[in-house]
């Protein structure tokens, strides 16, 4: 699964636990016991018992905020690789690909 592909797939399920979650609230909050008879005898200050503090938008986070995370993520990837890679290694195979291919342009 590549990167935008991996990313638009995460933001759905995340929108998905969003909605789930605040219809859940929903259904609580309709299902309580205070109130359930007649919501007009309810507390106007009561809102703040309503879910999502009295509103009834979905609360998500931002796709700025799920970009960045996943920015983050690769770059600690990348980073731990960096940090355990033994370059000398690195370097003794960059000067025999360097000499093979000096070999092949001198052979042909």
């Amino acid at each position: 699964m590549g990167f935008l592909t991996g990313f638009v797939h995460h933001s759905t399920r995340l929108d998905q636990k969003a909605v789930i979650r605040d219809q859940t609230r929903m259904i609580e909050w309709l299902a309580s016991s205070r109130g359930a008879y007649d919501r007009r005898l309810l507390p106007k200050d009561d809102e703040s018992s309503m879910p999502l503090g009295g509103t009834l938008a979905p609360a998500r986070s931002g796709m700025r905020d799920q970009l960045k995370h996943r920015w983050n993520e690769e770059v600690r990837v990348l980073a731990r690789k960096a940090y355990n890679v033994q370059w000398e290694d690195v370097r003794d195979t960059a000067a025999d690909a360097w000499m093979g291919m000096k070999r092949y342009v001198k052979g042909q």
